[in-house]
């Protein structure tokens, strides 16, 4: 028999396909289903099939491109984060990756050991967590503040540094609780790491994600001293099953970044990033349709959650998930399961994003109508109203 790899062994079975699959099997079917489950935004591009063909005819979709994508993405890219940043980005400083948590676990790979230490602030998205202990890492987690936002605390972090801590990863704005960290905070942050010689990866996917606020962490530092940038198109374009993200480093960690690159994927394929192209030099109102979409929802959903008797949810400035908390609930692993069955409603419990989160639901609320909000919520009350 064939052995597996201990770090294999020990990661948890992803929980999307599981909740995916009772919600398809096992929902009641005499009611329409709602998925709050997958973060995904409403609209994917409006005029695709105006350039389909165009990319299917294309050679070069069928073709390797250079191992850090093409250039012109990169040059997009690059203009797009030099922009928020007070030194210099460039295209050299960018590999275009197959996805955002492809450009995690890479960036991940780079610099860690077996049995080194990564600090993530708690609630903790699973996908950063699955990485780490698959490369042989081990994850701290630090909790955040739920009664201030899902803020992070500074002094609990500082408090958890020892020797075998090698990086912390932020992600913001955050999935599951839709924080945008202070900018403040993200500062201190920096300067910790730069002090104990620790890389901060900062996971931006849902940069164009941001309500109420001008938010940009990236006016916080200096250079690209000890800090990685992972992001994505996917959420921006609502190309998610493209998957195309990207990372960005200093040029020297690129160089390195590249052999890990070569070795797994060689490149992004060739056809998603035509694709994204096409995206870039035609308009196209996605992006916008998809902010403006995740926006009204996001506002039906706390004139929803301020009335409600059972939910508690401390309104959040960022992508498009809400992390609710269940007054009278404390096991929402099993009450997720039961609410698929009774109710034909998809949510995540808290738990997959860290032990202690038992009370708490995700909500993703992208790709979902201001009026499947308030239904999803009614039948949610309801359902707890007749269980405890």
């Amino acid at each position: 028999m064939t052995e597996i790899n201990k770090n294999i062994k020990k990661v948890k079975t992803p929980p999307i396909d599981y909740f995916n699959n009772l919600l398809k099997y096992k929902s009641n079917t005499n009611i329409p289903q709602i998925s709050f489950g997958h973060g995904i935004p409403m609209h994917t591009p409006v005029d695709y099939h105006t350039f389909k063909n165009n990319i299917l005819l294309e050679s070069s979709s069928y073709k390797y491109t250079e191992i850090k994508g093409k250039y012109d993405i990169r040059k997009f890219i690059s203009k797009k984060i030099d922009s928020k940043t007070s030194f210099d980005v460039t295209p050299d400083n960018f590999i275009i990756t197959s996805g955002a948590n492809s450009a995690l676990f890479k960036s991940l790979f780079l610099h860690l050991d077996e049995g080194d230490q990564i600090m993530i602030p708690s609630p903790v998205y699973f996908n950063h967590a699955m990485a780490i202990e698959m490369i042989g890492g081990v994850v701290v987690e630090v909790n955040t503040k739920p009664n201030n936002g899902f803020q992070l605390d500074i002094d609990n972090i500082i408090n958890n540094i020892n020797d075998k801590t090698k990086s912390i990863i932020i992600n913001s704005p955050n999935n599951p609780t839709g924080a945008i960290y202070d900018t403040n905070d993200i500062k201190k942050l920096s300067e910790i790491c730069i002090k104990n010689d620790l890389t901060l990866i900062l996971d931006y996917t849902y940069d164009d994600f941001v309500y109420e606020s001008n938010y940009n962490p990236l006016s916080e530092f200096s250079d690209f001293e000890n800090l990685i940038l992972v992001g994505s198109f996917s959420k921006t374009f609502g190309i998610t099953g493209l998957r195309l993200g990207y990372i960005c480093a200093s040029s020297d960690l690129i160089d390195d970044l590249s052999k890990i690159q070569d070795t797994i994927s060689i490149c992004a394929p060739a056809i998603s990033q035509n694709i994204l192209l096409e995206l870039i030099n035609n308009s196209n109102n996605a992006v916008q349709k998809n902010f403006v979409a995740a926006s009204n929802s996001r506002t039906k959903l706390i004139n929803v959650l301020q009335k409600s008797e059972y939910l508690n949810w401390e309104n959040t400035n960022g992508a498009f998930y809400a992390f609710v908390e269940l007054k009278t609930i404390n096991d929402t692993w099993k009450f997720c399961e039961d609410l698929i069955v009774n109710k034909s409603i998809l949510a995540l419990p808290g738990t997959i994003f860290g032990d202690q989160w038992g009370s708490y639901l995700r909500i993703a609320y992208g790709s979902v109508t201001p009026d499947e909000i308030e239904e999803g919520i009614q039948r949610i009350e309801e359902f707890i109203s007749h269980t405890t």
